[in-house]
């Protein structure tokens, strides 16, 4: 195999061509609606996985999207004031999986926040491999699932409260 290479990218260093090839694999997973490099360069902190030099895995700490905690979604709106970033973009190439790649690139971006409180939302399918991953770093499924709008499966709300806050308590 391939040597595997993570690099952990802060908001100012995201510059234009590192955002298109990160878009670029979220084209490739086809489950994230108008991505744009100004979407990117917001983002709090990327990983960027590569094998030599071919980017193949992605994921980000980026600034949540309120809209899960509504009530046509999540239906848990007394809970989003109490989130600012949210786990997501998550993608690891085909050929690359089950070597551990998004679980690094989780406990990398999760280490930047140590103390805060994290959303992130994964489709409720069995055997999701992302499921199993946010459960691992202490994520609890929340509130009511809801459709895709992006394609035909269903979302669910993960969240994982700061250390002594408990279910937003």
């Amino acid at each position: 195999m391939e040597e595997l290479t993570f690099k952990i990218i802060s908001t100012e260093k995201i510059t234009s061509g590192i955002a298109e090839n990160f878009i670029g694999l979220l084209k490739k997973q086809n489950k994230v609606k108008t991505p744009t490099v100004e979407k990117i360069q917001s983002c709090f902190r990327v990983v960027l996985c590569y094998a030599d030099q071919n980017l193949i895995g992605i994921g980000a700490l980026k600034t949540k999207t309120s809209s899960d905690f509504t009530t046509s979604k999540a239906d848990l709106p007394d809970l989003e004031p109490k989130f600012t970033w949210e786990l997501g973009y998550m993608y690891v190439d085909e050929n690359f999986k089950n070597y551990g790649i998004s679980t690094t690139i989780s406990r990398l971006l999760l280490k930047q926040l140590p103390n805060q409180n994290i959303m992130a939302s994964t489709e409720l399918y069995n055997d999701n491999p992302m499921i199993y991953i946010l459960e691992k770093f202490g994520f609890q499924k929340f509130g009511k699932p809801w459709p895709s709008a992006k394609h035909d499966g269903t979302l669910g709300l993960f969240l994982k409260f700061k250390k002594g806050e408990t279910n937003g308590k």
